[in-house]
């Protein structure tokens, strides 16, 4: 069994997947950067709360890229291991608990699509119907976080699709 295949789609997805999370925790330190530059420069009810809410989602931003950092790294390392191992149909069940599991992530997206819907219509919701300055600045931190979820989740599916294709291509 040839295993030069699933070692370089592994290898792909899981590199893509980190790339991905040191741009969000990046984006997450820009964004924590705005907060404080809100907060410290900006004194006004609007400004302080939207520092809040920016830091708020920053820190979920980071909090999100850090977990899956971890898992993913235990992950790819698991598969790793159980693809150098010469025991055919130990790799073959490693491989078959693979796809199950991208296969789940895979048909979750649509939920996360629907959640960040949500939450952007929330915010055009406040920004509409309410006239306070922290409701609005709390309404531009959902739209942010909405948007921000929308553009990270559009390139995860990708490559998630990308890498659910490859280990089905597998024997």
């Amino acid at each position: 069994m040839n295993q030069e295949p699933a070692k370089a789609a592994i290898n792909a997805y899981f590199s893509g997947e980190a790339a991905e999370m040191y741009c969000i925790l990046g984006g997450g330190a820009l964004l924590a950067i705005c907060a404080a530059l809100l907060w410290v420069i900006v004194s006004d009810r609007f400004s302080t709360a939207l520092a809040i809410t920016l830091l708020v989602v920053a820190l979920l931003l980071a909090g999100t890229a850090l977990s899956l950092l971890i898992r993913d790294g235990q992950n790819r390392q698991e598969l790793v291991v159980a693809l150098a191992g010469d025991n055919p149909p130990a790799i073959e069940k490693t491989l078959a608990t693979e796809k199950a599991r991208m296969q789940k992530v895979a048909d979750n997206y649509q939920n996360l699509r629907y959640t960040f819907a949500a939450f952007a219509l929330m915010g055009a919701l406040l920004i509409a119907f309410t006239h306070h300055p922290t409701t609005h600045a709390i309404a531009v931190g959902l739209l942010i976080f909405a948007m921000a979820g929308a553009v990270i989740d559009r390139y995860s599916e990708v490559r998630a699709l990308v890498y659910l294709q490859d280990l089905q291509r597998q024997p």
